[in-house]
């Protein structure tokens, strides 16, 4: 299965899904202006920002 955005996540895809959000999250280069969850792919979050931009 697909991992939707970070943002939107529950506790219990976070226990089903922990191994590919551990991929999605490491060496982040976007963060999302809302929760603050961190990713290296902005599609995986709702509202990113580039880390280089801040």
């Amino acid at each position: 299965m697909k991992i939707k955005q970070l943002c939107s996540l529950k506790k219990e895809d976070v226990k089903m899904y922990a191994k590919k959000i551990i991929k999605i999250v490491s060496k982040p280069k976007f963060i999302c202006e809302k929760c603050a969850r961190v990713s290296k792919d902005e599609k995986h979050l709702c509202h990113a920002v580039s880390l280089k931009k801040l």
